[in-house]
């Protein structure tokens, strides 16, 4: 691995430390919908450290998994955490229902973010990413060849590309989140991690 990407690998796990540390630093209330939103979080930094230890063991394909899941439960938690009803959550914790994002949650989210100039912004500057590894295949796991032609080939810009944006999923859902919270200055702190990534 070479030191531009060990080092970048080493920024995005201080990234999503800090954001940790920032969310763990307030009390909470314990309502259906705080305790989903927190248990996410929670989630997706255990998956975004075992991203990164599997891509320094080499294991990419595994941390691209990883890192789809990453996409798809900042999604749940933003609709979680500003479009789903009482009796959605209700619904969700005792398990009559299976979370899946269907094109309606995901205009559900985008409308009630869709005057957030952070969720915007960074949709508009990673959204083009997303879109590219996902249609070309950097999350596809079902291919049995390894060489650079079978598509599991992934240059050192891809990963990081990748790895931003999962790193990116964690900060935007986590500031809003502290924004649901009325926690604004830590809001403001968590949107400014996200200034250290280019597009």
């Amino acid at each position: 691995m070479k030191w531009e990407l060990a080092s970048h690998l080493d920024k995005i796990r201080d990234t999503v430390t800090e954001v940790g540390r920032i969310v763990s630093s307030h009390r909470y209330p314990d309502d259906r919908r705080t305790v989903f939103v927190t248990g996410l979080l929670a989630t997706m930094t255990q998956h975004h450290q075992s991203a990164l230890e599997l891509l320094k063991s080499g294991a990419v394909r595994s941390s691209y998994a990883l890192t789809q899941i990453l996409v798809r439960d900042m999604r749940y938690g933003l609709w979680i955490n500003s479009c789903a009803t009482e009796e959605q959550i209700l619904r969700l914790e005792r398990g009559e229902v299976v979370l899946t994002l269907t094109p309606e949650m995901t205009k559900e989210v985008e409308a009630a973010y869709s005057a957030d100039p952070f969720f915007v912004g960074l949709q508009n500057r990673w959204g083009p990413q997303l879109t590219k590894y996902s249609l070309s295949g950097v999350f596809q796991l079902g291919r049995w060849g390894i060489d650079a032609s079978s598509g599991l080939h992934q240059t050192d810009e891809e990963i990081r590309d990748v790895t931003t944006i999962a790193t990116l999923c964690i900060v935007l859902l986590a500031a809003k989140f502290l924004a649901s919270q009325k926690q604004s200055a830590d809001c403001k702190r968590i949107e400014a991690l996200a200034a250290n990534y280019d597009s």
